[in-house]
């Protein structure tokens, strides 16, 4: 069964996620889409970060939604671009990544998703708990079939890439049907208008001084299953 929340929510940010108003496209473009009208969120705590001469990569995200799905487009800086994982539900988190993680039902349990794309588009998306391996709870990774209905485009060529020298940046959007999400949940995930789900963005694939996240996490080393330390997210 699962295990009721007991978290002392610290240091809670607060993001909005816009109603879409018309078609999102799926693209790194901001100005004259519906994009422009969407909140950017800054993945600005770099709690890691030792305070040496290495810059602090900058991240933003967007996330909005319809009746049928969650869209997503983040823009990372990033001047060692790579990516080697080309498996569903892989590592990608090793490769130049974003993160989501998001808890649908903060008031009834501890469970989230997290959704772990690279910047080729491959990417991981689980349903589970905090210290799941560790209690012997287990985890649903989505299926193949089901995966195949989330959309995901990328300024990065894939399935694989390597550093280059003009490495500046990538962007990646994505659409995330709550049809899946609810088949993968075993729950009836629908959002309207004053939901408010509890999550985190994070970014991967970077030594631990480089990673950053939207919500502080205050432990000494990155551990982005820390579900106490996510923020709120409330759909307008």
């Amino acid at each position: 069964m699962p295990v009721a929340a007991e978290f002392e929510f610290i240091s809670m940010k607060t993001y909005t996620i816009a109603r879409a108003t018309d078609d999102v496209p799926l693209t790194g473009a901001i100005e004259g889409t519906v994009w422009e009208d969407v909140p950017a969120v800054d993945l600005e705590e770099f709690t890691w970060h030792d305070g040496g001469s290495d810059p602090k990569l900058t991240t933003t995200a967007r996330v909005c939604y319809d009746e049928r799905a969650l869209f997503l487009q983040f823009h990372a800086e990033d001047d060692d671009i790579t990516a080697s994982v080309t498996e569903l539900n892989g590592p990608t988190f090793e490769d130049s990544s974003v993160e989501l993680f998001a808890d649908p039902t903060p008031d009834a349990d501890s469970r989230y998703f997290n959704f772990e794309p690279n910047c080729c588009g491959q990417f991981k998306l689980a349903w589970q708990e905090a210290g799941w391996e560790e209690r012997g709870i287990g985890r649903t990774l989505i299926d193949p079939d089901l995966a195949e209905r989330i959309d995901v485009r990328t300024s990065v060529p894939g399935p694989t890439k390597e550093s280059r020298p003009d490495d500046e940046d990538w962007w990646l959007a994505a659409r995330i049907p709550f049809d899946v999400l609810s088949d993968v949940t075993g729950l009836e995930i629908r959002p309207t208008s004053g939901t408010e789900w509890r999550g985190n963005f994070y970014r991967s694939g970077l030594p631990d001084h480089q990673k950053s996240t939207w919500n502080p996490i205050e432990k000494a080393t990155p551990d982005y299953h820390s579900p106490e330390y996510f923020g709120r997210l409330r759909f307008e």
